[in-house]
């Protein structure tokens, strides 16, 4: 199947997702140029469900009003076009007979992560002063429409996905493997489909793509960083800890949100979950599974930042070790090159000196060379001293790289110690002997 198929079965289904009649008239009202919202409210009393869920929500603590809601038109007037039209659109798809059982997913286990979403949603949108909380909470509620398409038109295929049968990476890579498009893509689509907004339908497409939201697009960074903060929970295709909290960082100081704001709403996202399954009377399973399983993402996620931790201390170690290694190599390549410019100098004086004598003796000036020879003896022994003192401190520097610190500066006090081993062997006679002694 391709994406073409896809796109072709959306196009021409008018039926998709096996809508009610009051949704499909809800829809088809609200796209009129000359909508009257009295009409709207006699298409949802048609539906006593939904007529019941648009008044809870009306009346629920998200709008804080201080006198009851009691009629559809009072709630469409509080909570607007866009909500009722997402709403009705929620009610109608957030129920378990559109999870197929064939698909292998659990609908409460699914509904669990979209409310979450939606709840999270909504508590950024609050934090951020968002000009309208109940669209990004909407927005949160359908973001995930598009696997719902596929868990109710095609549960065998996506089964093979959520079974993890699929080699892929990502949820969306999968999809892409197994349809040629993936659920965000055919989110939107449906998004256009029922005429939603179009901030709403690029909020639903993009929620998987943080990198393709621009920093005027505040209700698709409000979708997104929901889903970063809640966590993949029903196909296991999570994104790895230190990716996704690198994304959250990105995506809210794009948003302008501090960490510890994002720590505040990420805390209350459970208990704001089962809120909203409440009023909106969507089952999520129980509620002490779901504290367990939170518990144990808990831990799991403790376990992940100690394995973190420990690879960064290990890391950090062998990073140090390196370091001190190349430290002592060049340290001790410096020391050699000071060494060596001792040695040659030492040498060339020995040797400079020897040939004068010898060019003096071939020019039988044998006087000369005597009246000399005191001087030519002193730059001879001095020289000597020099060579005696660099060899001793060769021989200190051969196991340079065993030692726990080496700088780059101990090399470049050769200097200071070479002169210091001069002044001691002109004090002590000791060395001549060593030198006497030693095989040519």
């Amino acid at each position: 199947m391709s994406k073409a198929d896809i796109v072709e079965e959306i196009r021409r289904n008018d039926k998709l997702l096996s809508l009610p009649q009051a949704l499909s008239e809800i829809l088809e009202e609200v796209g009129k140029e000359n909508f009257s919202p009295e009409k709207l409210g006699k298409i949802i009393l048609k539906d006593p469900s939904l007529t019941g869920r648009i008044l809870k929500l009306a009346n629920s603590p998200f709008y804080c009003r201080l006198s009851e809601i009691k009629t559809v038109n009072q709630a469409v007037s509080i909570l607007g076009v866009t909500t009722v039209k997402c709403l009705a659109l929620s009610s109608s798809v957030l129920h378990p007979d559109r999870v197929a059982a064939s698909s292998g997913v659990s609908p409460q286990t699914f509904f669990s992560y979209v409310l979450s979403v939606a709840a999270a949603s909504e508590a950024i949108a609050k934090a951020l002063d968002y000009s309208s909380v109940e669209e990004a909470f909407i927005a949160g509620l359908l973001h995930d429409v598009g696997v719902l398409f596929f868990l109710h038109h095609h549960p065998e295929k996506y089964g093979r996905i959520a079974r993890h049968e699929i080699q892929a990476e990502s949820l969306v890579d999968a999809e892409r493997k197994m349809f040629g498009v993936d659920h965000c893509e055919i989110g939107g689509i449906l998004a256009e489909t029922w005429c939603l907004p179009q901030y709403v339908v690029d909020a639903v497409s993009n929620h998987h793509y943080p990198g393709r939201i621009s920093a005027d697009q505040q209700l698709e960074g409000i979708v997104a960083l929901a889903v970063l903060m809640t966590g993949d929970k029903f196909s296991g295709y999570e994104t790895g800890l230190e990716e996704r909290l690198r994304a959250i960082t990105e995506v809210s100081n794009q948003l302008g949100l501090s960490k510890e704001q994002v720590d505040e709403i990420s805390s209350s996202i459970l208990s704001r979950t089962i809120d909203v399954a409440e009023y909106l009377g969507v089952d999520i399973g129980n509620i002490e599974d779901m504290l367990v399983k939170a518990n144990q993402e808990i831990w799991k996620s403790y376990l992940t930042i100690e394995n973190l931790f420990k690879e960064r201390q290990e890391l950090s170690t062998n990073l140090l070790k390196e370091e001190r290694e190349r430290g002592a190599i060049e340290a001790k390549n410096i020391a050699m090159a000071t060494l060596s410019h001792y040695l040659n100098n030492a040498t060339m004086a020995i040797y400079g000196r020897s040939q004068l004598i010898r060019m003096m003796l071939k020019k039988n000036q044998q006087d000369r060379v005597l009246a000399k020879l005191p001087d030519d003896l002193e730059v001879m022994d001095r020289s000597i001293q020099r060579i005696v003192a660099v060899l001793e401190e060769m021989r200190e520097l051969s196991p340079m790289d065993k030692k726990e610190f080496h700088s780059v500066s101990k090399a470049l006090r050769i200097d200071d110690k070479i002169e210091g081993r001069i002044k001691k062997m002109e004090s002590d006679t000791s060395w001549q002997s060593g030198v006497e002694m030693a095989p040519k």
